[in-house]
């Protein structure tokens, strides 16, 4: 009896005795890109390619959407409507309230892929801060 006794105490203790941590972010809030480069392969034309980019909020959930701009970088080789689609309006994502991200969604167009293309998008601060190090996204069109 007492080899079972003297386990059950110590696993009690060690269960009682862990501190529980609760992490919470205490930074202001700010959105930035996720990934910061991806490829989009262009597929064919039954089936074109597609390549998903989330705009992210970092820090607590809003009670109200979160509108979010972004650019196309003029450094950029590819062309909206003729290298590829983007979802949405053209320029603008929204954060759905009680929600963390939002998504953007390309598609290439095959015929006029010919050769590999980059599109650089920047999101810009309005409503919330952009994250310096993730405001940029650089897609490879191929």
């Amino acid at each position: 009896m007492k080899r079972i006794q003297v386990p059950a105490i110590l696993m009690l203790l060690f269960l009682f005795s862990c501190k529980k941590y609760r992490v919470e972010y205490d930074q202001p809030s700010q959105v930035e890109f996720k990934p910061i480069t991806a490829t989009l392969a262009k597929g064919t034309v039954a089936a074109p390619g597609s390549v998903t980019i989330l705009v992210q909020l970092v820090g607590p959930q809003r009670d109200a959407d979160v509108n979010i701009e972004y650019v196309v970088d003029p450094a950029s080789t590819a062309v909206s409507g003729t290298h590829y689609t983007a979802s949405g309006a053209a320029g603008k994502i929204t954060i759905p309230a009680h929600s963390s991200s939002a998504q953007i969604v390309l598609t290439a167009i095959p015929a006029n892929l010919t050769t590999a293309k980059k599109l650089i998008l920047t999101l810009k601060d309005g409503a919330l801060p952009v994250s310096p190090n993730y405001k940029t996204s650089t897609i490879t069109l191929q």
